[in-house]
Formats: C-alpha cells, structure tokens, sequence
C-alpha cells in the first residue's frame, strides 16, 4: 500500500511517485490530501489506472477535491461512506484573459474533466452532482451514491470507522482489499459503452456532448459515411439544441451482442421522447440501433448506425 499526501500543485512531476511504486511493489494507493490542481490530480490518475493499480479510501484520511479525481484512476475502487469529497472544480482563468476566453477555456476544462471521469468508468453525473457545491461546500458522498455513481466498483468487507486507527502510515493488514474480479468480458463493455452514451443523450448538453466526446474514435463510419469526431460532435450539439430536453431508455431485452477479433457489435432497440419548450414542440418514437466498438484499453465507437422505427 502506498499513501498519497498532500495537495497537488500545478504541472507536478510524478517521477516520486512512479518510483515509490516500482521500490514500494505497492498494488494499493490510499489518499490524504485536500485536493488541488485538477491537471496533476487527472495525470495521476492515469498513472495509477496504467500501472493496473487499486485504489482505497479511508474516512480517517481525507480525499476531497481534485483528489477524487485521482482516486478515478483505481482499476478496483473501494471507499468508506464520508471519505470522497467533490465541488465545483475551480478553472480559474488566466491574467488579461477577456471574458469571452475565460468562458471558453471553462467550458473546455469542464469537457476534459468529463472525459476523463467517463474514461475511468464513472458516471458522469457524479460531475452535475458536484457543480452543485462551491469549494467551501464540499459534498461527502455516501456508500449508495459512490456505488450508483461507479465512484466505486468494488465490494470489500470493512470493519467499522470508529473501529479503526489509521496513522500517516496505513497498516496494510488494518483494510480489506478488494479482491481481484476476472477481466471484464468484451461483451460486457461494449453493452456498458453504447447504454451508457444512449441513454446519457437526455443529460444536459455539456455532459451529453462530453460523453459522446469519449465515446467515439477520431474517424467513424457514421450512418454510412466516414465522419470525423469535430463534425459528429457538431452534429449532436445542433440537435440537443434544437431539443433541449431529451429522454432515452434502452429496452434491455432487445440488446444483442457479437464479438470477434476486438470488434463487438452491439445492436437493439430504444424508446425516445424530445421536447423544445420554446417551440411548444414534443416528438417521441421507437428506433434501432447498431455500434460497433473496437475493444482495448480504451474502447471506442468505430461505426454507428440506426434508424427511427414506424
């Protein structure tokens, strides 16, 4: 187990840290820090999440802020109730920057850190729920919304917080590490990757555009024409605002999946319903879908197509 402490400073080098796990041969990172840069918070993540490692968070230790997007990079996740802090994350802009640049470079911030919280398998409401809260305000999840959330994605029997006593340096026998889970099946991610970008279309346009953003390759075969992810993304931005309030769910029992040479196939059926309040207008229907997914570390929408049912 290795313990993390401290905030995370802007452009932060991790060679300490890339070190400490090759000398440590530690399989666990555990948290104590108040946050800080997201930037660093996120590289760390990915290194935590390239190096196949866990991550554990304890309530007498202290993971808030940047920290829980850190905490993201876990392959299995596991915290107690109370332990995971989120806000708003804080994109301050740059001196003499106008007000347009400012606003520009928020909206960015916000989509890459989206991107990645949806990168790391979590879901990206956990980011609506946190803008809800300044940093002065921090919000402690508990167990049913971490576990809702895919903050965490891991069961682990703990003994009880008042029950344990955790210096600066954790005791590795004090916790109970998840135990390692078989690989996650092909079939399983694809089906996973294509309900979540469905049925996340009917979040707000950010974090619907945000979603689509990380789930497509840079080139897909997009109903019939080979479409790079700029044009798909301008695409779905001018239909959410011609509709802004949107509703999909994916009929489970339509789904079906076929995966051969790391290519899977996910096709079915879904029931949609689109409004425009400032239009008076409302449509709903019934329509197919297909994806295809080219499976890896990071899975990917090759090709899309579909169409409205009569």
């Amino acid at each position: 187990m290795l313990l993390v402490s401290g905030e995370f400073g802007a452009n932060e080098p991790l060679n300490a840290f890339s070190n400490a796990v090759a000398s440590s041969r530690a399989r666990m990172i555990v948290f104590n820090s108040r946050g800080g840069n997201v930037g660093s918070a996120i590289r760390l993540g990915r290194l935590i999440r390239a190096a196949g490692l866990d991550t554990f968070q304890l309530r007498q230790l202290q993971c808030a802020s940047a920290c829980s997007l850190a905490f993201l990079g876990g392959v299995h996740r596991v915290a107690e109730p109370g332990s995971i802090g989120v806000h708003r994350p804080s994109l301050k802009p740059a001196d003499g920057m106008s007000n347009e640049d400012a606003e520009a470079r928020f909206q960015f911030g916000t989509a890459a850190i989206i991107s990645y919280v949806i990168e790391m398998g979590a879901d990206p409401k956990l980011m609506e729920l946190a803008s809800s809260y300044d940093k002065h305000d921090i919000r402690y999840l508990s167990a049913s919304e971490m576990a809702e959330l895919r903050v965490t994605n891991a069961a682990a029997n703990q003994p009880q917080a008042d029950a344990l006593q955790v210096s600066t340096t954790p005791d590795p026998a004090s916790v109970s590490a998840p135990a390692p889970d078989a690989r996650q099946q092909p079939e399983s991610v694809a089906v996973t990757l294509v309900r979540d970008l469905i049925e996340h279309h009917g979040d707000n346009n950010d974090f619907a555009l945000a979603q689509a953003q990380a789930s497509y390759a840079p080139t897909v075969d997009y109903h019939g024409k080979l479409t790079n992810l700029s044009s798909i993304i301008e695409d779905k931005r001018s239909y959410y605002q011609r509709w802004p309030e949107r509703g999909y769910n994916v009929r489970n029992d339509s789904i079906a999946v076929s995966c051969a040479n790391d290519r899977c196939k996910v096709s079915g059926i879904y029931d949609w319903i689109v409004r425009s309040p400032s239009t008076h207008k409302q449509e709903k229907g019934v329509a197919n879908f297909s994806y295809t997914i080219s499976i890896g570390p990071y899975p990917k929408i090759i090709a899309e197509t579909g169409d409205v049912r009569p």
